[in-house]
C-alpha cells in the first residue's frame, strides 16, 4: 500500500507538471523546461515502482527509428558536441515527454482539464496581442517592438505567436460545434475564438494562414455545420480587405509568393530562397546520413553561395532542415511518425463518430492542429522553438490518449486506461 501511496503520488505531480507546462508554455521557457525534465524524472521512477515499460502506441515504431537515426548521427556529425547536446538536451527530451503524456492522459478529465488550461492561457495571450497592436508593447513579457506593424504578445517572433494560435484555434473550433457542450460555455468559446482569429489576422503571417486554411478544409469534412461559417469567414475576409493596412493587404495578394524570389517587395520570400538554397546543398553534401543533428547553422555558411549578411539561420523549412541534419533516412522516419498520426487518428475518428464523446472530439481537434503544424513547418522553424517543439510532440500524444478513449459501439476503445481502477486491480 506504500508503494501505491508513492506511485499515486508521482502521478499527481506529473499530471501537475503537465498543466503547468500547459499554461505557461507561451510565456517562460525555464518554466517549461523545468516542469518537463520533473515530470519525465518523476514518470521514470514511477515505472521503475510499477515494473513497468513506456506506454505502448501506435506512434512508437516510427519514434523508435527516428530516435535511432538522430542518435546515429552524432556519430558522423561535423559537431559532435552540438549533435549530442541537441540529441540528449532536445529531441529526448521531447520524445520522452510524448509518452509522460500519454501515460498521464489518461481519463477524459484529465485531457478536458488540458485542453480548458490551453483556452485559459490563450485568453491572456489574446488581450496582450491586441493591446501590443495599438501600443506597440506587450504587458506579459516586455518584449521590444520589433518596428513591423505585426503582433508578436509574448513570443519572439509574430510567426512563433501565429503557430501558437493555430494548436488553440482548432480544440475551440471543435468544441463550439460539441453536441454537448453547454450554451454558455459555446457562447465564451466564440468569443475566444473571434478575440483569436483577430490575432491571427494582425500576426500577418503567411504560413499560418495557409496552416489555418488547410486544418479548416479538414475540419469543414468532420463538421458539417462549419461549413457555412467558414464561408462567410472568407468572404468577410475579402469583402473588408481594403479596410486592412497596407502592409497587411500586401502579405494578402502575395498569400502564396513564399516561393516566388523574383518578387521583390517580399523580403521574405527572397531570403528562404537563398537559404533553402545553402540547405539543399547542405542535404546533397551527405544525402544519407546527413551532417549531424543539430548542426544546421553551424554549417550554413560552407553552402551559401554568395554573400549573405545574415545568419546563420534554421532552415525556415524543418523537413529541409531533418533532411540535412539526419539524412533523407531521418526525414523518412521522421515522416513515418507524421503519417502513422494521420492514419490512426483519422481510422479512430470513422470508427468513434457514430457515438461522439469528448475524446473524439479532442482527436479531431488534435488531427487539426498538428496538420495545420505541418504545413506551417514547411516555411517556417517552429519545431525548433522549444516551446513550440514541445508543444508539436504535447499534441501528438494529446491525440493518442484521446484515441484510447474514444467511445465505440458503446465501449472505450481501446479499453479505458483508469488510473484508479488500474490501481485496484493490480495491489
Amino acid at each position: 500500500m506504500e508503494k501505491t501511496k508513492i506511485i499515486y503520488r508521482c502521478d499527481k505531480i506529473i499530471f501537475l507538471s503537465i498543466c503547468i507546462i500547459a499554461f505557461f508554455a507561451p510565456v517562460s521557457k525555464a518554466i517549461i523546461e523545468f516542469f518537463s525534465i520533473l515530470s519525465i524524472v518523476f514518470f521514470i521512477f514511477k515505472k521503475i515502482l510499477q515494473r513497468k515499460g513506456i506506454p505502448s502506441t501506435y506512434l512508437n515504431f516510427g519514434i523508435y527509428l527516428y530516435a535511432a537515426i538522430s542518435f546515429i548521427s552524432i556519430f558522423f556529425s561535423s559537431n559532435i558536441e552540438i549533435s549530442a547536446r541537441t540529441f540528449f538536451c532536445k529531441l529526448l527530451q521531447n520524445l520522452l515527454f510524448f509518452f509522460v503524456i500519454v501515460d498521464t492522459l489518461n481519463t477524459e478529465k484529465r485531457i478536458k482539464a488540458v485542453i480548458y488550461i490551453f483556452f485559459v492561457s490563450s485568453l491572456f495571450l489574446g488581450i496582450d496581442g491586441i493591446y501590443q497592436h495599438f501600443t506597440r508593447k506587450d504587458f506579459l513579457r516586455n518584449r521590444p517592438d520589433l518596428g513591423i506593424p505585426r503582433i508578436h504578445a509574448s513570443f519572439n517572433t509574430p510567426n512563433d505567436f501565429a503557430c501558437y494560435l493555430n494548436i488553440v484555434l482548432p480544440f475551440i473550433t471543435v468544441l463550439i460545434f460539441n453536441k454537448y457542450q453547454s450554451n454558455r460555455i459555446r457562447f465564451i468559446l466564440i468569443d475566444l475564438l473571434l478575440l483569436l482569429l483577430v490575432n491571427l489576422i494582425l500576426t500577418v503571417s503567411r504560413g499560418a494562414w495557409l496552416a489555418f486554411l488547410a486544418y479548416m478544409i479538414f475540419l469543414n469534412f468532420w463538421l458539417p455545420q462549419l461549413r457555412l461559417y467558414f464561408i462567410l469567414f472568407i468572404i468577410l475576409i475579402l469583402l473588408t480587405k481594403q479596410f486592412y493596412s497596407e502592409f497587411i493587404r500586401t502579405r494578402l495578394e502575395y498569400l502564396l509568393a513564399n516561393f516566388d524570389a523574383s518578387n521583390l517587395h517580399d523580403g521574405g520570400s527572397i531570403e528562404r530562397k537563398i537559404i533553402w538554397g545553402s540547405g539543399w546543398k547542405m542535404f546533397l553534401s551527405r544525402p544519407v546520413i546527413g551532417v549531424g543533428i543539430g548542426t544546421f547553422m553551424f554549417n550554413f555558411r560552407r553552402f551559401l553561395s554568395q554573400d549573405y549578411l545574415f545568419g546563420p539561420f534554421y532552415a525556415h523549412n524543418c523537413y529541409l532542415q531533418i533532411a540535412a541534419e539526419t539524412g533523407i533516412i531521418g526525414l523518412v522516419f521522421f515522416l513515418i511518425i507524421i503519417g502513422s498520426f494521420f492514419y490512426f487518428g483519422v481510422s479512430y475518428l470513422f470508427k468513434g463518430r457514430g457515438q461522439k464523446n469528448f475524446p473524439w472530439y479532442a482527436l479531431l481537434a488534435c488531427t487539426a492542429a498538428v496538420l495545420g503544424f505541418s504545413v506551417h513547418m514547411g516555411v517556417d522553424t517552429i519545431l525548433y522553438s522549444l516551446d513550440l517543439g514541445m508543444l508539436f510532440w504535447m499534441l501528438l500524444a494529446l491525440g493518442v490518449a484521446s484515441s484510447k478513449l474514444i467511445q465505440i459501439d458503446g465501449r472505450a476503445f481501446p479499453e479505458k486506461n483508469n488510473f484508479k481502477c488500474a490501481f485496484k486491480k493490480e495491489y
